[in-house]
């Protein structure tokens, strides 16, 4: 495995809490370069050398945050987790807290709109092959799955940031959870009626 350099890392973790910072603030389109070097106290060569864009910049959140909702959400039987416990929700419910602002801005502003849809997508893709085989389900099958459990668990999020939901966290909690669990119950139980 090869060695990471510790500026490298530092360097990118300054531009990656840079854009997140901004993000609060701008809208993504307005936000430049020379505003992230700024704020990363870094200068725009030094940005260019790790990234090619902004875009650039954007697509490592997207990949970050997709690898560690599957992370939480692979870490235990899935089965296990979808059927009796809120440890999915808790877990993500400290990770969206982890980075609040930050994550209700790329949830509910139509400008960061198309990084959620991004991040749902790659979550999604990567749990189709967890719920294939956990359930022996087809894949077209996992994939409406896949789907339609992490989108259910984006818009509660997004629901409970805007305030739309008046719930209690552990009320949050259980709706999400019997909404997932019978929400896909006859894709995963089909020989029950």
């Amino acid at each position: 495995m090869p060695k990471i350099d510790r500026r490298v890392a530092r360097t990118n973790q300054a531009l990656r809490e840079a854009f997140q910072q901004l993000a609060v603030t701008h809208n993504y389109r307005d936000i430049t370069v020379k505003q992230l070097t700024e704020v990363a106290n870094v200068n725009r060569k030094t940005f260019y050398l790790h990234f090619d864009s902004i875009d650039d910049l954007a697509e490592t959140f997207v990949h970050d945050s997709a690898e560690q909702i599957l992370k939480v959400i692979n870490q235990t039987d899935i089965k296990k987790s979808l059927a009796t416990s809120g440890i999915i929700f808790d877990q993500l419910a400290y990770f969206y807290n982890q980075a609040r602002d930050f994550h209700r801005v790329v949830l509910l502003n139509d400008d960061y709109s198309f990084l959620a849809r991004k991040v749902q997508n790659e979550v999604a893709h990567g749990l189709t092959a967890n719920l294939q085989t956990a359930y022996h389900l087809s894949k077209v099958d996992a994939l409406v799955c896949a789907n339609f459990l992490i989108h259910n668990m984006m818009t509660f999020f997004r629901l409970f940031f805007t305030g739309q939901l008046d719930l209690t966290p552990a009320e949050f909690k259980q709706h999400l959870i019997s909404l997932n669990s019978y929400g896909v119950h006859q894709f995963f139980y089909p020989n029950e009626h």
